[in-house]
């Protein structure tokens, strides 16, 4: 996923990318003054390093990880950052009854697409989480799982940094979560992939979040099978799609969460994206050809 960056009516202008979150995540931000824009980039990348160390279920030694590994037994304090990831995850599977379910690290781990440490009881639920002011409880062992949401948090934090510190425009992108702060209008196109690869304009958005996962794209083989990371909650079992879901959302959170609804539910997904005010293309292949799909608010 791509987007064209008009230049804005500020002076100053600069792109910088740096790797995080298994992934490389580009800032382009403009604003009046030099330093105000050097501090916003530098105050946007370390937002994300921060939700990276904190979110990581790869590193044995994240806040993520100790979650996992401690609140089936007592009850854990947890940062605003987790907080506000777990509240948004929660809320979402419920209003979509269940068709989102963060709890699903134990599957993945089963799968290959998660580290050992992550192996838990499988089974368990988004039920099964008690977050309360004081923290979070399991009421059985179980794996949170937030790598596609928390990469989506992750930028909504870079631009909340970039805004606070004056900039006038700015897109930040990371790996196909993207979010788009200012007036100006910002064209996103997106990449088929495959052997027929092919750039369609997808959308415009202005000041609003736009998130892409191409599930098909990611799958890896196991015991002779192909399987994908989609793990549907509802079977526990990976989904075999090959949709490429593209949400955009007034948040990049949301719209994240959200391409995994419709990517299982389909057109089903509908009215939960009309509770966000959220909208959905749906890309496929089709003999040889693209069927696009457009789910709207």
């Amino acid at each position: 996923m791509s987007a064209r960056c008009p230049v804005g009516e500020a002076p100053f202008r600069a792109r910088r990318a740096e790797p995080w979150l298994g992934t490389l995540v580009d800032i382009t931000a403009s604003s009046i003054s030099r330093e105000a824009l050097d501090e916003g980039l530098r105050a946007a990348f370390a937002a994300v390093a921060r939700i990276h160390r904190a979110m990581s279920g790869h590193d044995s030694a994240s806040e993520l990880t100790r979650i996992n590994r401690d609140a089936a037994t007592a009850k854990q304090s947890i940062s605003t950052d987790l907080r506000a990831v777990l509240t948004c995850a929660l809320e979402l599977a419920a209003r979509s009854q269940s068709v989102f379910d963060p709890t699903v690290g134990a599957e993945l781990a089963a799968l290959g697409f998660l580290p050992p440490h992550t192996a838990r009881e499988r089974g368990a639920t988004w039920r099964d989480v008690v977050l309360d002011d004081d923290g979070v409880l399991f009421r059985r062992p179980l794996a949170l799982d937030f790598d596609g949401i928390a990469k989506g948090y992750a930028v909504d934090c870079a631009i909340a940094a970039l805004r606070d510190a004056g900039a006038t425009q700015a897109i930040v992108n990371a790996g196909g979560d993207l979010r788009v702060h200012g007036p100006a209008v910002e064209t996103v196109q997106l990449r088929t992939g495959g052997a027929q690869s092919a750039m369609l304009p997808l959308v415009t958005i202005g000041d609003g979040a736009v998130a892409t996962s191409a599930y098909g794209s990611l799958r890896r083989r196991l015991r002779g099978r192909f399987l994908t990371p989609l793990v549907d909650p509802r079977s526990r079992l990976p989904s075999m799609s090959t949709r490429t879901v593209s949400v955009v959302a007034p948040t990049c959170i949301v719209a994240d969460a959200l391409t995994k609804v419709v990517a299982l539910d389909g057109a089903r997904a509908a009215r939960v994206l009309a509770s966000y005010r959220a909208s959905a293309t749906i890309v496929s292949p089709m003999r040889g050809r693209w069927r696009c799909t457009r789910l709207p608010r």
